[in-house]
């Protein structure tokens, strides 16, 4: 009997119930439990509260720190996330110290060191371990993938099995559907200049891999300064300026809500399906001093902006950085040239190969074709018999044979194309067997010529 009352007085002591509002400081840990379905709130080394969306009843737990640096220390380098129904990790926003809140005792468990390397990164737990990606420190921005695995106690580089992954970045949109992590945008920095990225990618645990899945609808790329988003946690619904943004990344939609009262709020986080929002509300009288509300969002969505989707495929040019588009523009270039060059010589080729079986007076002019009929009649004959052709009054010899050349030449040519056979085999020119000096031209048995009583 001494032993249950005992238990009954340290229950009543460790636990308690109250509705009023919570004031809490700028250090205070705030998250949804998806696994017990509750809401999360620490913000001193006695107790925390928990509360089931919809109840409006806090409930009080008493715990123990038993952490190896000051209480407010540990507060301001870690991040708070539910690994199940009992058991939450406060675990440092640069990657590294991990403290365990279980058993009404927290206290750190990791073997390892703040890295001061990855601040801004996107946190989340999947299948007790939690994983960390990018962020930034020691002046450059990453895209390091870490994960902690609590059987070692220390962090390991996620090795994945895609080919590709995502560039460099802090600070993005992010979210958790089962299995599935979604990247949306973040920044990067060039050159001391903020870039803003606007790629979306998403990485299933189970396969280890990376996928990319478009970019970032227009109008929410505009709405949002990423650099402002300062929770390393995934939320489905996150505030910028006087707007709620709830993104619903299932049926990939993104629905704008005005209301000038979010103004002030502060480290939000939604229950399931987005219901209950829980968040800090910042006091302008003091700005140290925070109430904490849980609210059901649909009373906060006073004017619908817009819906758009989160994300759509992205274009083909810019899946090429920039610097690659010069080499890109001299290969498009270069295909172009070739592929004109090809078609150009085609069509050539397909003119010469438009072969006729017999030649036709109307391919020729009367004095080429006299000499065809001349040629053709003999089969062959001496090439100074044709000199008659150009012979005029006080022409030299040498210009009388050069015209001769020409004007057999260019019969050739015509004939070449005409019939596809080669030049060499049109014409052929041999020496004269009793006067080597002299040239015969014969006639190739294989050119017929047309004649106008054959048509007829």
């Amino acid at each position: 009997m001494k032993q249950f009352l005992t238990f009954t007085i340290l229950l009543l002591l460790s636990t308690s119930i109250s509705i009023a509002q919570m004031k809490v400081s700028d250090k205070a840990q705030l998250v949804y439990n998806n696994h017990s379905d509750q809401f999360f709130v620490l913000d001193d080394s006695t107790h925390y509260w928990t509360q089931k969306p919809g109840t409006k009843l806090w409930v009080k737990h008493a715990y123990v720190y038993a952490g190896d640096i000051p209480f407010i220390e540990m507060m301001d380098m870690t991040r708070v996330l539910a690994m199940n129904k009992r058991t939450y990790y406060f675990v440092n926003a640069s990657c590294g110290n991990v403290y365990e809140l279980k058993q009404d005792t927290l206290k750190r468990i990791d073997h390892s060191f703040p890295h001061r390397n990855q601040y801004g990164a996107p946190m989340f737990a999947w299948n007790n371990s939690v994983f960390m990606f990018g962020g930034y420190g020691y002046f450059q921005v990453k895209n390091v993938f870490s994960r902690y695995v609590p059987q070692a106690k220390e962090w390991f580089e996620v090795i994945t099995k895609s080919k590709e992954s995502p560039s460099p970045r802090s600070g993005p949109i992010f979210l958790m559907e089962k299995n599935k992590f979604y990247l949306i945008g973040g920044v990067n920095r060039s050159h001391l200049d903020d870039v803003y990225l606007r790629d979306c990618w998403m990485y299933d645990c189970q396969n280890k891999s990376w996928e990319r899945i478009g970019e970032m609808n227009e109008l929410l790329y505009k709405d949002f300064a990423m650099s402002s988003i300062n929770s390393n946690l995934p939320g489905g619904v996150v505030r910028r300026n006087n707007r709620l943004f709830e993104l619903n990344i299932r049926e990939n939609k993104w629905t704008s809500y005005e209301n000038p009262l979010v103004l002030n709020m502060w480290k939000i986080t939604a229950s399931k399906n987005n219901e209950y929002l829980l968040y800090a509300q910042s006091n302008s009288n003091n700005n140290k001093e925070y109430l904490v509300k849980v609210q059901n969002f649909n009373a906060l969505k006073e004017f619908k902006v817009g819906e758009f989707p989160i994300y759509q495929k992205i274009s083909v040019l810019k899946l090429f950085p920039e610097e690659d588009f010069l080499w890109i523009s001299l290969i498009l270039n270069f295909l172009l040239f070739t592929m004109l060059f090809y078609i150009r010589r085609m069509h050539k080729l397909k003119f010469l190969q438009r072969a006729q079986k017999k030649l036709r007076r109307a391919d020729f002019t009367t004095s080429e074709w006299d000499l065809m009929c001349l040629i053709h009649r003999y089969g062959e004959m001496d090439l100074s018999a044709l000199n008659e052709y150009f012979n005029e009054e006080g022409l030299s010899y040498e210009t009388l044979k050069k015209r001769r050349e020409s004007f057999v030449k260019s019969i050739r040519i015509k004939i070449a194309m005409i019939t596809r056979i080669p030049m060499e085999e049109i014409l052929v020119e041999t020496k004269n067997n009793s006067d080597k000096r002299m040239k015969i031209i014969h006639w190739n048995d294989d050119i017929e010529l047309e004649f106008e009583s054959e048509k007829n």
